[in-house]
C-alpha cells in the first residue's frame, strides 16, 4: 500500500509509462491513447509551447471541451512549469474576460467555440498565443505544436504551482485557487485505501474536465493506479449506463445529478444486469436515492464524500466499511476537521457549526487565492481553512453537511456567484435592481430566481434573449419577478433571505413555461443576439 506520494503526476505518468508502456491509459470517442503514448504526446507538445516562448511561471488557459487534446495540454503545461487554466467551456462575455484577466494569462488552448467566445470580447484580451484545437486557420494549430521536438522540461517539486482553478463558492466574484503539484498526487492513496480505484479498473466518466475534481479526484488517483479513463464527451442520461457497459467500464464517477438523472430514466430489463460495473462514485446523493438506485441497478453508489476546489477530499467514505448514508464520510487521517463557532471555537459533538480543515502534510490543499490576499488571509484565519459550509460530526468523527453558505448557488454541476450573475442582469436596459437566489430543484441542486426592480415593463421574452446571449447557460435564470422594491435590512443591504422565504409566487415567471429554454446545442453556440 502506497505510504507517500509523488512530487508530481508527471513522475506519475512517465514512471507508469515506463512500467506499463502500451497499457490503456485514456479512451475518448472509443480512441485508445496508452500510457507510453500521452507520455510521449505531452512532451512532444511541452516542445511546442516551449518554442513559443512559454516559459516557467506564465499562465495558459484551456478553453476546450472535453478531449485528447486537452488532457495532453494539462499534462504539457506542467511538464514546462507554466500554471495550467482550466476555464469552464460555458464561460462568455464578461464572466470570461474577468477569469483570462485574473489570472493574467499569455495564451490559451482553445477549441473553435473557445476561438469564438474569446474573439467576441470587445475590448478584446490580450494574448500573446492563440492555439486552436480544430481546423481553423485563425490561430496557431494545435496539430502543428504536436510535431515538435518532445521537451521533458525540469521535474517540478511538490510545492511548485501547477494550475489555478476558479470557484464560485461565495457570493463575490470567482476566486483563483492556486492548486500545488502535491494536490494531484495526494487523493491516490486515499482511494486505494478506501477499495475506491485498482489497476484493473476502467473509470467512465461524463464530467468536464475543466473541474478539478476531474483532474485531482478522479484523472490523477486512476493513473497512479494503473487504471484505465474513458472520458465522455458530454452526458446523456438515456444513454450513459449501456455507453459505460459497452465500454466495460466497472467505476462511474459524476456528480450527484448524474444519479437523480438516471434514476429518472424509465425503467427497462437493462437495468438488472450491471455488466463489469462493480461501483458508482456520485455526490451528493440523499440516502434513499442511493437505496433506490443500488436496489434498481445493482451495483453500489458511493456519495459519502466532500470537498472542495480548495481541498479534497475532506472527507469521504470507505467501500469495505460504509458509514451511515447521507453522511460525507469520515475526515482521512492526513486532515484535521473540526466544527466551530462564529468565534472559531470548537463545538461539541452533535452541535451545527462552521466546517474548518487542515492538513498534517504539505502540499495537500491550495496555497490561497491567487492576487487575492485579502482573501486567503480570511477563508484561512486562525490557521484553519473555513469552508463557508454547516455541519456537525459525530463522535465517531462521521460529517454531516447540513447547509452551505446562505448566498451559495450550485446549478448543472457548477458554483455560480451571486454577485457576477447580478453584475451582469444589471446591464439588461431599463433594470434598475436585481437580487437573484437559488430556488430547489427537483433534479438536485438549484434553480436560480432572479427578483428585478425595473424602470418600465421588461418583456420576459427578451430578457431571456439576453441572458441566454450573454451569461454561460448554467448562470441563466429559470425564475423571474419583477417588484416594486427589494427587501432592505437595516444595513442597507437586500435582505436575501426574505425572498427565499417568498420562493415561487403567483407573480413568478417561469422561463421553461413559456418555452424559453437553451438546447443543448445552444450552449456554446454563436453569442450574437439574433
Amino acid at each position: 500500500m502506497s505510504t507517500s506520494a509523488p512530487d508530481s503526476i508527471i513522475d506519475v505518468l512517465d514512471q507508469q509509462a515506463n512500467k506499463f508502456a502500451t497499457r490503456t491509459a485514456f479512451i475518448f470517442d472509443s480512441k485508445e491513447s496508452s500510457y507510453e503514448a500521452l507520455s510521449e504526446s505531452s512532451m512532444r507538445l511541452a516542445g511546442g509551447l516551449h518554442s513559443l516562448g512559454l516559459r516557467e511561471g506564465e499562465r495558459v488557459a484551456v478553453l476546450s471541451e472535453n478531449s485528447l487534446p486537452w488532457i495532453q495540454s494539462f499534462f504539457a503545461c506542467l511538464r514546462l512549469g507554466l500554471i495550467h487554466v482550466p476555464l469552464n467551456v460555458y464561460l462568455r462575455g464578461e464572466f470570461l474576460r474577468y477569469q483570462l484577466e485574473d489570472s493574467g494569462c499569455v495564451a490559451a488552448i482553445v477549441d473553435e467555440l473557445g476561438l469564438d467566445a474569446i474573439r467576441a470580447l470587445d475590448p478584446p484580451v490580450q494574448l500573446r498565443h492563440i492555439i486552436v484545437i480544430g481546423s481553423r486557420g485563425d490561430g496557431i494549430a494545435f496539430d502543428e505544436l504536436m510535431g515538435s521536438e518532445p521537451f521533458a522540461g525540469p521535474r517540478p517539486r511538490a510545492s511548485d504551482i501547477a494550475a489555478i482553478g476558479y470557484t464560485s463558492g461565495t457570493t463575490g466574484l470567482p476566486k483563483g485557487c492556486v492548486i500545488p503539484h502535491g494536490m494531484f498526487t495526494q487523493v491516490y492513496p486515499l482511494h486505494e485505501r478506501a477499495g475506491y480505484v485498482t489497476a484493473d479498473d476502467r473509470l467512465v466518466t461524463p464530467s468536464p474536465m475543466f473541474h478539478i475534481g476531474y483532474l485531482a479526484g478522479m484523472l490523477c488517483p486512476a493513473f497512479q493506479s494503473g487504471a484505465s479513463v474513458v472520458s465522455m464527451r458530454q452526458f446523456s442520461a438515456s444513454s450513459f449506463l449501456q455507453d459505460a457497459k459497452d465500454s466495460q467500464g466497472t467505476v462511474l464517477y459524476g456528480v450527484g445529478s448524474v444519479c437523480m438523472m438516471l434514476l429518472a430514466q424509465p425503467r427497462s430489463t437493462a437495468d438488472e444486469d450491471p455488466g463489469t460495473l462493480r461501483l458508482a462514485m456520485l455526490a451528493p446523493v440523499p440516502a434513499e436515492r442511493q437505496l433506490e438506485f443500488e436496489q434498481r441497478f445493482k451495483f453500489p453508489v458511493i456519495a459519502e464524500s466532500y470537498g472542495q476546489t480548495e481541498c479534497m477530499p475532506i472527507s469521504m467514505g470507505d467501500l469495505r466499511n460504509r458509514g451511515p448514508l447521507g453522511s460525507a464520510g469520515k475526515p482521512p487521517a492526513r486532515f484535521e476537521v473540526k466544527v466551530v463557532d462564529d468565534q472559531d471555537k470548537e463545538l461539541p459533538h452533535g452541535q451545527i457549526g462552521e466546517i474548518v480543515v487542515r492538513p498534517r502534510r504539505p502540499n495537500m490543499m491550495f496555497k490561497g487565492y491567487w492576487n487575492n490576499d485579502p482573501a486567503t488571509v480570511e477563508t484561512s484565519r486562525n490557521y484553519w481553512h473555513h469552508t463557508g459550509d454547516l455541519g456537525r460530526q459525530s463522535p465517531d468523527g462521521t460529517l454531516w453537511i447540513l447547509d452551505r453558505k446562505k448566498d451559495f448557488i450550485r446549478r448543472r454541476g457548477e458554483n455560480v456567484s451571486s454577485i457576477e450573475l447580478e453584475a451582469a442582469i444589471h446591464k439588461f436596459p431599463g433594470v434598475s435592481h436585481v437580487a437573484v437566489h437559488a430556488i430547489p430543484s427537483d433534479v438536485g441542486e438549484d434553480e436560480i430566481k432572479a427578483c428585478i426592480v425595473a424602470e418600465a415593463a421588461i418583456a420576459p421574452a427578451d430578457l431571456f434573449q439576453f441572458c441566454k446571449t450573454t451569461l454561460p447557460y448554467f448562470a441563466v435564470p429559470r425564475y423571474v419577478e419583477f417588484l416594486d422594491e427589494l427587501p432592505m435590512s437595516s444595513a442597507g443591504r437586500v435582505s436575501k433571505q426574505v425572498l427565499r422565504d417568498r420562493g415561487l409566487t403567483d407573480a413568478t415567471v417561469d422561463f421553461e413555461a413559456l418555452d424559453l429554454t437553451i438546447l443543448r446545442s445552444e450552449r456554446r453556440g454563436s453569442i450574437s443576439s439574433t
